[in-house]
């Protein structure tokens, strides 16, 4: 059970029939009954309502149905929670449940995602038939979340004179229940298992159970909803427990899915498995774990996903052009005019999309059957989880929900990032940053630290080095204060750039500050020496002559080669240009840097 503030289960309002509900304070017929004191506090409290001719009608027997409702309410639900709940259950209800009980779908709906009651249960009774006051402590029992309770009572030797009646599969049931004092026995000490429960014992047993919860400071929440969230796409990859969708808004999120998830494929319980990607899926997840996976698999469904390149419409045919996400290959695709087509969720004609359109494709039989568009451009907020580096970066960041986000860039051409009014490289971002990340036209546009700088005046008091980075310790007003150093922090004496191993202890410096990583500094300098730099290649740049190189501690650093004199392929010793130099190929520049990350060659080699 979760505890939540009592009064949220104060909200529920008990319909226990269809009757239009009276609001007096008395009623005629509670004046000399047993349950007077228990149904009056509950219609006092809002729980419960009387009927238009100032009746309560206590000994009204209530009916399975009513039952379910009644137990329905002791949830409250956001309309998110529902919505979730609806999609999973909703079809479900409508084949088993008869119209005529329209009016008590939602809370059928609700009573099957509890567990109070299960599909095959709804399926072999019946909802107009009376309620037994054992099968009433069952289904109190599960609203309670007490099944597990109730399980270890299962071989409880009750005291009732007729123990020997009740059923035993409910014994645990209403031993749990006796425990706690929610039920007992009549004069004769018998608990009338087989009994028929009117409202009086049925508003009798919920004023107890919210006297037990309010005692426990505790209220009820459908674990599986809680605070999740619902999300839908196409299965983009699968690997262990990892799985990765991309959604309608052309977002790819990736989940870890829990070793207890539900997973069905086509309503059938499954088990993860590859042969589902390209697959449609719904998902329900909290923090990122998937707590719920329905997958859709047919044979004769094929979903493409993509960038409007182009369209072509003529009285004859129309054809959409589509730059393929995974490929990059642009297609082409004859659109029948049976085809429905949403763009932003609103039904649109093919000739409304746009260039650069998010689309993805239904695609059954050789026939475009939907299309769904989505204009790209959306901002999600959220922290950098972790960075991997090569000719693609992919940048894997979580939202407040903790869903991971994808987002996947090709070394030479890189969204502009901003820190503050300063552009920076993307190895200046690190995991644990907050930013902002704008997408449009499908791919991302920009990135930006989230966050005000501050600026910090001191003495450089002590530096650390280790394999997670440079800490810095600054003495301001006899202050103490640990930064970490951003390793391509801009260094300058003035308008000279410098290195940051240039920087001794007893400098005085000036620092810029954001999320507590120094990211400017402005200090004494000293001259800069030859020195040398090796890395991975991820890019040549014929064009302005730099090299973009990935070091061994998985920075970026910028290779000048307008001045190199040489460069030599270490297996040969022979000379070669710049132009020969490949991705991937490991190099050693002998030079100097002329700031943090830039660095002049006067020769190259090529390993």
């Amino acid at each position: 059970m979760k505890k939540r503030a009592i009064s949220i289960v104060l909200a529920i309002i008990l319909t226990l029939t269809l009757s239009v509900p009276a609001f007096a304070t008395t009623y005629s017929d509670l004046t000399s009954h047993w349950a007077k004191t228990y149904m009056e506090d509950l219609a006092a409290k809002g729980l419960l309502s009387g009927f238009s001719d100032g009746t309560m009608r206590p000994d009204n027997k209530i009916s399975t149905c009513e039952t379910l409702v009644f137990l329905s309410r002791l949830y409250t639900i956001t309309d998110t929670e529902y919505q979730m709940i609806q999609s999973d259950y909703e079809t479900t209800v409508k084949d088993i449940v008869s119209p005529t009980f329209s009016w008590a779908y939602k809370s059928i709906e609700l009573c099957l995602a509890s567990g109070i009651i299960t599909k095959d249960e709804l399926k072999s009774i019946s909802l107009t038939g009376d309620t037994t006051r054992e099968k009433i402590s069952v289904y109190l029992v599960r609203a309670m979340q007490l099944t597990s309770d109730a399980a270890n009572l299962a071989g409880t030797k009750l005291a009732f004179s007729d123990t020997a009646k009740i059923s035993s599969n409910c014994v645990g049931s209403v031993a749990e229940l006796f425990k706690l004092g929610i039920v007992k026995g009549d004069e004769s000490n018998n608990f009338s298992p087989q009994t028929n429960v009117t409202r009086a014992v049925a508003a009798t047993l919920v004023y107890r159970s919210l006297a037990y919860l309010e005692e426990n400071n505790t209220s009820l929440a459908i674990g599986t909803y809680d605070g999740a969230v619902r999300d839908s796409g196409i299965i983009i990859s699968i690997s262990g427990s990892n799985l990765e969708i991309r959604g309608y808004d052309g977002l790819t999120r990736e989940y870890t899915v829990s070793s207890d998830a539900s997973i069905t494929v086509n309503k059938t319980a499954s088990s993860l498995s590859s042969a589902y990607v390209g697959c449609y899926a719904t998902i329900t997840a909290k923090t990122g774990v998937v707590l719920l996976l329905a997958i859709d698999c047919d044979s004769t469904v094929t979903w493409v996903q993509g960038a409007v390149s182009s369209i072509s419409i003529t009285t004859a045919t129309s054809i959409l052009y589509i730059t393929n996400s995974k490929t990059g290959a642009i297609s082409s695709y004859t659109m029948p005019s049976t085809a429905t087509i949403t763009r932003a969720g609103t039904s649109v004609l093919l000739s409304t999309l746009v260039s650069n359109d998010f689309v993805t494709l239904k695609y059954v039989s050789s026939a475009v059957t939907a299309i769904y568009a989505a204009p790209i451009s959306s901002e999600l907020t959220g922290t950098i989880s972790s960075i991997t580096y090569g000719t693609t970066i992919t940048l894997d960041v979580a939202d407040s929900n903790g869903v991971e986000y994808r987002y996947l860039f090709d070394i030479a051409t890189l969204p502009t990032i901003n820190r503050g009014d300063k552009v920076i490289s993307i190895d200046q971002l690190k995991p644990g940053n907050k930013i902002a990340v704008k997408f449009a036209s499908s791919k991302v546009a920009s990135i930006a630290t989230v966050g005000t700088g501050s600026t910090v005046a001191g003495t450089l008091t002590s530096t650390t080095t280790s394999s997670s980075g440079t800490v810095w310790v600054l003495t301001t007003n006899g202050t103490k204060t640990s930064y970490s150093v951003d390793d391509y922090a801009s260094v300058y004496s003035g308008t000279m750039a410098t290195l940051l191993t240039d920087i001794h202890i007893g400098d005085q410096v000036s620092v810029v500050v954001y999320d507590n990583t120094i990211t400017d500094i402005s200090l004494i300098s000293s001259t800069l020496s030859a020195t040398k730099l090796s890395g991975t290649v991820l890019k040549v740049d014929t064009t302005n002559q730099v090299i973009t190189v990935l070091t061994s501690t998985n920075k970026l650093a910028y290779v000048k080669t307008s001045s190199v004199v040489s460069i030599i392929v270490a297996s040969t010793g022979n000379y070669t240009y710049l132009s020969n130099v490949t991705v991937n190929s490991k190099l050693t520049a002998y030079g100097a840097y002329s700031d943090s990350k830039t660095f002049t060659a006067k020769s190259i080699i090529i390993e």
